[in-house]
Order: structure tokens, then sequence, then C-alpha cells
């Protein structure tokens, strides 16, 4: 008997130190993988199997490092520490939770560095969110007071030997390398793991699979390092998709710019003298890239003015022929788009921008508008219609500087006027302002310009939907009251109203300044109005939302009121694609390989890209989520076909960033070299 009792205190005395490192290491590993799965499933309604298995074996080391750091100090220092993490994972996680309610997209870094402008507009906003999302924060609390109750029992007395703090380190870092091998090894299928991991940069697809605190991490590493834009041996591709030719320079295809949307660039001679990879690979790319035709349509709006709305949060579902009959004209009597979307991307409003302006997917985890500032822009409208001799003007009823608006509208070509430069409304005293009233002040200031090109960003529309927080719903409050919807929907309805009467505004002033005729106005949505429930939307439709795809589905006005009859489009397409549709329109010269929308109105097949990397096209769609692709007849998918789609998804996202990032823009038309690619 006294044998085992010296036996068990000596197993005791040995294991106590390594307990001391073990228990916080344990109880960390169960708070971060709870809270994990939590946030899974309130964002993303759902968690793959893989997803849940990855984020477990990234959160291994997460939880030892975090366990070495709290028993590797003093028991004072440790508990301190062990409340401490608990609160900032918790307090991230919960973040992260309210933002992409808000939002519907994740807080990243980046923007989380520019939070202070964003606090200062819409800090009543983030207030109300966090009281609305009371259900998530409380689920993340409740660690945090675990850790203060049992802080004494999770962080014990025992010294601990300094050789074990290594090992443990040590471990912990093996593991994490473990880790890593295992998703460098899964490498099949069309978004592989190690594709994710290693290439995509994007948020979601990161979280869903590995976890938001490993994908914070990895944002911090594009931070630091960047990220290349395509993998040069090909590894993450689909096997069955052919890769460009890597042994000798990729020969150009001639092209008659007579016949094609494309400009005089000596591709061949860019890649026999190119030697950075990045910029190879790019030159490659786009110089195998099919132009699209000049067609019926081009120049059919040669001279005319041109008026550009991005509308905030509008939606199909807005318009109604009694409540919102020149919107409702609009869309019905010019050009009208059959399949027509607005995918939401990270930035939101500053995102859906820059897709609909430049024709350019947006980086993943930056401000690709506000990045894009400092780069050579000449396919913008802004600089062509200007260097046309067009008057370009720019405007919007908020704050003149938000989103860097102030640095990158300029470098688009205009003369950017808004609330704070130039621009003075009443109604900007509550929020949102008001549409209409901009629109009064504004048309003056164009209407006699003899010709002239505009932009506008609205902001009527604007979230959050009630009546205590939205001067424009109030303002149209009686307009809606007796629609069958909930208070929420008929708030949002209500703010549309200002937009009604701001389009109704421009077209009246332009009748009588005799230039209705000669002029073009285009809306779009920048986002679809996501702050709606999918319930809330659900009522506007009728019946339960897709929230894949069907969601995303929207409105695009290209109208003219010379126009005799509509014409009817039945393609898949986006707002990445009216920069080059407005550009063919127009009889603008560009080079539409290197845009990455198409011009609808070409024989080129349609492509509706989302920020996941899912897809529509003309046959089916693919939902990166799942990893399906489904046919709208119902027959059997040829997956070749799905990955070569998918291929080009792919490299229109990472080319998007290559002609951000290296300024690419400036390199052809100038032959200047960047100094180093921005990170972002």
């Amino acid at each position: 008997m006294d044998g085992m009792e010296k036996l068990s205190r000596r197993f005791r005395t040995l294991l106590r130190p390594r307990l001391r490192l073990a228990r916080p290491g344990f109880y960390f590993l169960v708070v971060i993988y709870y809270e994990e799965l939590f946030l899974k499933l309130y964002c993303l309604h759902g968690i793959s199997p893989m997803g849940a298995l990855f984020t477990l074996l990234f959160t291994v080391p997460i939880a030892m490092g975090l366990g070495l750091l709290c028993g590797g100090v003093s028991p004072g220092k440790g508990r301190v520490l062990l409340v401490l993490c608990t609160g900032l994972i918790s307090l991230w996680l919960g973040a992260q939770a309210v933002y992409y309610h808000l939002f519907k997209t994740f807080l990243t870094i980046f923007s989380l560095t520019k939070m202070g402008m964003v606090a200062g507009a819409f800090g009543g906003m983030a207030t109300a969110e966090i009281i609305l999302n009371w259900f998530p924060i409380l689920m993340m609390a409740l660690p945090v007071i675990f850790a203060a109750l049992w802080r004494k029992k999770l962080v014990l007395d025992q010294p601990d030997p300094a050789g074990l703090r290594i090992r443990w380190a040590v471990a912990a870092i093996l593991v994490q390398l473990a880790v890593m091998g295992v998703v460098y090894l899964c490498g099949g299928g069309n978004l592989s793991l190690r594709y994710v991991y290693y290439r995509t940069a994007t948020p979601e697809l990161e979280m869903q699979d590995f976890g938001m605190l490993t994908q914070t991490t990895l944002e911090v590493r594009r931070l630091v390092g960047g990220i290349a834009p395509d993998d040069p041996d090909m590894r993450d591709r689909p096997k069955w998709v052919r890769p460009l030719n890597r042994t000798g320079p990729e020969k150009e295809q001639k092209y008659a710019s007579s016949k094609y949307n494309i400009m005089n660039f000596d591709f061949d001679k860019l890649i026999d003298q190119e030697t950075d990879e990045t910029l190879l690979e790019a030159h490659k790319w786009f110089a195998q890239r099919e132009p699209s035709e000049k067609n019926q349509w081009t120049g059919y709006f040669k001279g005319k003015n041109l008026v550009w709305i991005v509308a905030e949060g509008f939606s199909t579902l807005a318009m109604d022929p009694q409540r919102t009959p020149t919107l409702w004209k609009l869309s019905h009597q010019g050009f009208t788009f059959d399949h027509f979307y607005t995918p939401l991307w990270g930035v939101s409003t500053s995102d859906g921008e820059y897709v609909t302006t430049t024709g350019l997917v947006p980086k993943s985890g930056v401000w690709s508008y506000s990045l894009s500032s400092e780069n050579y822009m000449p396919f913008s409208l802004g600089n062509q219609f200007r260097d046309l001799g067009y008057r370009t003007m720019a405007f919007h009823d908020y704050l003149y500087n938000y989103y860097d608006r102030n640095r990158s509208h300029p470098n688009m070509g205009y003369e950017y006027i808004a609330l704070g430069q130039g621009l003075s409304l009443d109604s900007a005293d509550a929020f949102p302002a008001s549409d209409r009233e901009m629109m009064e002040k504004i048309v003056p200031m164009f209407a006699d310009q003899d010709p002239f090109m505009v932009y506008c960003l609205t902001v009527s529309g604007h979230l959050n939907y009630n009546l205590e927080e939205n001067a424009m719903a109030r303002r149209h409050w009686d307009e809606v009251k007796d629609l069958p919807y909930s208070d929420s929907v008929k708030c949002y309805l209500a703010c549309q109203q200002e937009l009604e009467l701001a389009v109704k505004s421009l077209v009246d002033q332009l009748e009588a300044a005799g230039k209705l005729d000669d002029t073009v106005i285009v809306l779009s949505a920048d986002h679809y109005p996501y702050g709606l429930t999918d319930e809330e939307y659900s009522e506007l439709l009728g019946h339960t939302v897709d929230p894949v795809f069907e969601i995303y589905e929207n409105t695009l006005i290209l109208w003219n009121d010379q126009m005799k009859k509509p014409v009817e489009v039945d393609k898949y397409c986006s707002s990445l694609d009216i920069a080059p549709t407005l550009s063919n329109l127009f009889g603008l010269e560009y080079d539409s390989r290197l845009m990455m929308g198409t011009d609808i109105l070409s024989d080129q097949p349609g492509m509706v890209i989302f920020s996941n990397y899912s897809f529509i096209c003309q046959d089916g769609w693919y939902n990166s989520v799942t990893d399906e692709y489904r046919r709208w007849d119902g027959a059997e998918p040829d997956m070749s076909v799905a990955a070569a789609k998918l291929a080009e998804v792919q490299n229109r996202v990472a080319y998007s960033a290559v002609i951000l990032d290296y300024d690419y823009y400036r390199l052809l038309f100038w032959d200047v070299r960047p100094a180093k690619a921005k990170t972002g």
C-alpha cells in the first residue's frame, strides 16, 4: 500500500507541471472551438464536416499557445491573462457576429484600421446592432464569465520547469505545421482546402473551412507579405484545365481593332522582356483572352450625355407601378435585363461602386477603391468622357471623404462634390439625407453643360430600416404604412420612395432644360438591401428566398427617352458588366481583355461571379460552399466544363488584384514599372 501511495505521489509530482499548461490549454481549446462553431451556425447557418474538423485542428495549436502564455507565468499573472485572453477572443468573434449581421460580410483587419471613420459615421447603428444581437453576444460572453469564476482552478499554483515550457512551445509549432501540411495535401476538388488556405484570400471560405481565428492569421500574413495572384505550377487548378504554355512566350492572338474592342498593346514584347513572375503570368493571361466583338449596339449612344446612378440598397422588389412610376417606367421601357445580379462584396457600398465603375473584381480584405486612387485608371468613364471634352462630375449626398472617395473619385476623372465639399443639404441634419434634395441642387450644376457625364451615389436607401434611426422612413411612412408587410420592410420601401422622387426630379429637370432626349440614364444598386433579414426579404418575394443566388437578383436600368421600344436581354450578367457595356454603347476606346466584366450586349457568354467563387452562367450554377454544379435543364453536368468556368472565375479574381496591386494599366500605357506590388 505504501508502495502504491509513493508511486501515485510520484506520478502526481510528474504530472502537475504539465497540468499547469494543459489545463488552460484544454480550456482554450473547448472555448475557442465552441465559439467558432457558434459563429458558423449564426452567420453561415451551417457547418460542413470538413469545416468542423479543420477548425478543430487549427484550434489546437492556438489553444496550446494560449495555455503556455497563461500557465507559463506566475499564478497571479496567469489568471489575469486567462480572463484577458478569453475576453479578447470573445470580443473579436462577437464583433464578427454583429458585423456580419449588419453588413453580410466579415470584419477584416484592414477595415478595422479604418474603424475610426466608420464608427464616427455609424456609431449609433453599431449600438443598435449590439442591442439587436444580444443573443450571440451573450453566448460569446459566457466563457469570459466562466474564466473569471474558475481562473484559480484553471491556472494552478505549482511551479513550472523552464524546459517544459520550451517543449510545449515546440509541440504547438509542430502541430501547426502538421495541420498546414495536411491542408497542403488536400488539393482535390474544384475549390480545394489547399487553394482556399494558400490562394483565395476569401474570408467567407477561410472562415467556413478553418475558423475565424485562422482566417485572421491568414489575413495578417497577407497584410505583411501579400498574396500571389496565381499558382505558377498550376497544382491548385482542377487537373482537367489546360494550363498556359509555361515553356515559352504565350503568343498573342491578333485581333483587328475595327472588329473588336481592343487596343494596341504588344503583349508578345511584354512577355519577352518581363522578369517579374507575377507580371509575366498576367501578360500571358491577358494576351490569350478573347476580346468582345463590336456589335450592332456599338456607339448606339455615342455623343449623348450620361447620368449614371448607383443607388444605395436598391432592389427590384422596391419598385411598383403605382408607388414608383418613374423607376418602373425606366426599368421597363429601355434595355431590360432578365437575369441581372448585384453580388455582395467585402466592403459593401465601396466595393459595389468599385465593381460597377471599373469592371474589376475588388480585392478581398482591403478597400480597393481607396487603393485605386494611386493608380492610373484609363478605362473609368470619368476619364474617358473627360478626354472627349465632356464635363464630368460625381456627386454623393453623404460625407465627401467617407471610404476615401475624396481621393478615388477625382482619380476616376470627376469633379467630386459631396457633403462637406461643395454640397449642402438641409436634410443632412438627420440620416440618411434626401436623394431628392440632392438631385434638385445638383442638376442645375450640369444641365446647361454640353455635353456632360455625371456619376451619382445615393444614400436615402441606407439601413437601418426603422422609424427611430431612418429619417427617410419617417418621411414616407404614410405612403407605406398600410402595406401587408412587417415594419422593417415598410421602412425599407419608404426609403426607396425618396429614390423614386429623386429620379423623377432628374427626369423633369432634364426635360425642362431640353436635355432629356440626349441623355442616357443608368441606375443599379451598390448591393441588395442586406439591412433586411432573409425572412423580411422573403416577405417582399412572397416565398422563402434562396440566400445563395436569388437574394442578389436585381434590376439594371439603362434608358433613353428616344428608344422606341424596350430591348430585352436574356443573359446572365451583373454589376461587373456595366462599365464595359456602357463603354461599347458610347463608342469609347477600351480594351475588353483588360476588364473582368463583359459587354452584356455582345455575343460573349454571360457569367455572374460571387465573392466566394460561386458563379452563375447560361448553362447552370456552381455553389462553392457545397462544391456543387447544377445545370438549368436538369441534365447531368459536365464537370470539366464546370472546372474550366471556375478556373476563369479564379483568374478574373486573381488578375483584378494584379491590376490593382501593380498599377497594371499604368505599366501598359506608360511602361512605368512599379517599385513593388502593394499588399494592402
